[in-house]
């Protein structure tokens, strides 16, 4: 159906509650607002209010992909026109909804997990002076999350694309009176806008090739009329705004300092919403990248080095959340691997078992953090499990399910997207990805066991205590999808493959490769293997870990640095950025543009000194040079006659 077609429809009672589905962006909008404008007042109900607001958005998004499963496959579109936006000659935008299999993925996940992030909050953020205008940003991203994946055309998608990098500039530096917050913050609003500038380049591109940035004319008129170098073009120009979002090497750098922010604004970037959108641009735009090999290929490679590059940072974290940022940068590399290799149901089926138990290693994180005190170096933790049962478990089980321990949700994420690579001959990507699961296995399993196992290494790791209901709910909730998000499978017979298929189709399975049961079996080795590793070396408290750590160095100190990326783009874009900026500031500007403005003042104000010996006030004087000017003019006029 074409979207007048499915917009006609919005009043026949055949769609039953999907002309509701612009309630699910709109009821964390009302609660933002309420809350920004009258937070204060409303104390702690503010986050019962912003809770509420985005629960209900579930269970609206429950309601409506229920009605859209209902349907036939081939008809699980639903377009709702809510007004006109731009309407300038032959371009038109419209505020348009798009309820579809990868749409209604994403909405169940940034409402679902959301949801539990906001209630966690309640808790978490109770006393703080800002509580209200903390929910208020905190619905806004939903809000502005929400429209970008709900939206019919890329500009809808790219005012909630730039929406996510406001509130995160906003939540990452909540607590401003911090500086190393408030630089965190800039950070990330700066790194991110690099991305984004290629992404608008991209849309302009769009614009100029089509008249449109519809989707379904977008790719409805691609397929026949995009050449290779302007599919690639584009495509790689949309990526550019992916790796910036997302975190994809080289413009990683912002994420591990965005956990400057509070811990429930980390889980919400990492589960939820912003660092996901740029997986959901790439699978959205599948159609465009599907025309272009090469696009495809520098897709897989990005998303392949950087889970490398963020694994090997991860394990030589001190900061719990560090290494779960590092952590989300390399789990985010699977997800662009998978879509590179054209799986783009295996990439959102790890999405949505990421956002399980990266959420949940967030808030148990945060609950660790809360019951430390504020401590948040594991150097200084150990023994936790005694102290912390709830949070130990449910951590346990999201760092087991992380490092693809067997029938937990994680195992069958990662597998996916490596049996893919395997059963279709991409031995690189197999190899490489498999070396990835096991700097998988061994970082979440350092964390784990450097913060739970052993003896308590510090004062505040002795008087530790578990956090309450409101902050350990979450963790069970989420401890069911982590151990159970398998049940979803993206394999050919799976839940999310069935209902993507579709829209995004499956990629051909060959029958290369390792046999099935020698596959599960590495699958299994490296998981198993990797987190005895890491419980000998960081749990057993057999290895003097911190002496190994000693004598090797300076390489854990260089992985703690991210490999000196940050100083490298100190000293070959930062500092020179400021060098220009000092030369065109007292150089170009106060010398050379103000000095010729002075110079010409200069000039006028001594030729009026000059005009001034003129002007005596004298009249004899006057007088005197009216009877020279005579003499010279009759003089002259003497000589010529």
């Amino acid at each position: 159906m074409v979207a007048s077609e499915l917009t006609r429809l919005v009043d026949t009672a055949a769609f039953g509650p999907l002309p509701l589905l612009w309630l699910i962006p709109a009821l964390p909008l009302a609660a933002a607002m309420l809350n920004l404008f009258a937070g204060a007042r409303l104390g702690r109900a503010a986050g019962w209010l912003g809770t509420a607001a985005v629960g209900a958005s579930f269970v609206i998004s429950l309601t409506v992909v229920n009605q859209l499963m209902g349907v036939a496959a081939e008809e699980r579109l639903y377009v709702q026109h809510l007004f006109d936006w731009i309407d300038v000659g032959s371009f038109k935008v419209g505020v348009d909804l798009r309820l579809d299999a990868i749409s209604a993925t994403m909405i169940l996940v940034v409402t679902g997990i959301g949801s539990l992030i906001h209630l966690y909050s309640i808790g978490y953020m109770r006393g703080d002076p800002r509580f209200g205008r903390f929910f208020a940003y905190l619905n806004l991203f939903v809000f502005f999350m929400l429209m970008l994946v709900l939206g019919q055309n890329y500009l809808l998608l790219y005012l909630g694309w730039e929406g996510v990098g406001l509130c995160s500039y906003l939540l990452i530096g909540f607590w401003f009176d911090q500086v190393a917050n408030v630089e965190a913050a800039k950070k990330a609003f700066i790194t991110t806008r690099i991305g984004d500038s290629a992404m608008m380049i991209g849309l302009a591109l769009i614009v100029l090739r089509f008249g449109t940035l519809d989707f379904d004319a977008v790719f409805g008129a691609a397929a026949g009329t995009l050449t290779g170098g302007a599919a690639t073009a584009i495509s790689l120009l949309l990526f550019a705004g992916a790796i910036g979002k997302s975190a994809q090497v080289p413009l990683h750098v912002w994420l591990p300092d965005a956990m400057a922010g509070p811990t429930p604004v980390s889980a919400l970037i990492h589960a939820a919403t912003m660092v996901t959108a740029g997986v959901y641009l790439v699978v959205r735009s599948a159609p465009l990248f599907e025309l272009s090999p090469v696009a495809l290929d520098v897709v897989a490679w990005v998303g392949l080095i950087t889970v490398l590059f963020a694994g090997t940072c991860a394990l030589a974290q001190v900061d719990i959340k560090r290494v779960l940022a590092y952590s989300t940068i390399s789990q985010l590399g699977y997800m662009f691997l998978a879509a590179g290799m054209g799986a783009y149901h295996a990439a959102m089926f790890f999405l949505v078992a990421h956002s399980f138990y990266k959420a949940l290693l967030f808030l148990g994180a945060g609950s660790v953090i809360h019951g430390m005190q504020g401590e948040q170096d594991m150097r200084h933790m150990g023994g936790l499990a005694r102290r912390m049962p709830i949070t130990a478990l449910t951590m346990t089980l999201a760092a087991f399910s992380l490092a693809g321990f067997p029938l937990l949700a994680g195992y069958f994420a990662k597998d996916i997207v490596l049996e893919i690579a395997n059963t279709n001959e991409r031995w690189g990507f197999y190899v490489f990805g498999s070396v990835g699961a096991v700097f998988s296995a061994l970082y979440i399993g350092r964390m784990l066991f450097l913060t739970f196992a052993g003896r308590t290494r510090s004062e505040a790791a002795e008087h530790a205590h578990e956090s309450g209901p409101i902050l350990w709910g979450p963790l069970v909730i989420l401890a069911v999808g982590a151990a159970g998000g398998g049940l979803l499978s993206s394999n050919p017979e799976g839940l999310i493959a069935r209902f993507l298929e579709p829209v995004v189709g499956l990629v051909p399975e060959g029958t290369a490769g390792l046999a099935e049961p020698a596959f599960v079996a590495v699958a299994v080795v490296i998981s198993v293997v990797g987190l005895g590793v890491a419980w000998w070396v960081w749990g057993s408290g057999r290895v003097d870990w911190l002496a190994v750590r000693d004598r090797l160095e300076p390489l854990p100190r260089t992985m703690m640095a991210g490999w000196c990326v940050d100083r490298g783009y100190d000293l070959l874009v930062v500092q020179p950025g400021k060098a220009l900026s000092r030369i065109v500031a007292f150089v170009v500007d106060a010398k050379i543009i103000d000095g010729a403005v002075n110079a010409v003042g200069t000039g006028v104000q001594r030729a009026a000194q000059a005009g001034r010996l003129l002007q005596s006030g004298f009249v004899r004087a006057y007088a005197l040079a009216v009877f020279v000017g005579a003499v010279g003019v009759l003089t002259y006029v003497g000589l010529r006659a």
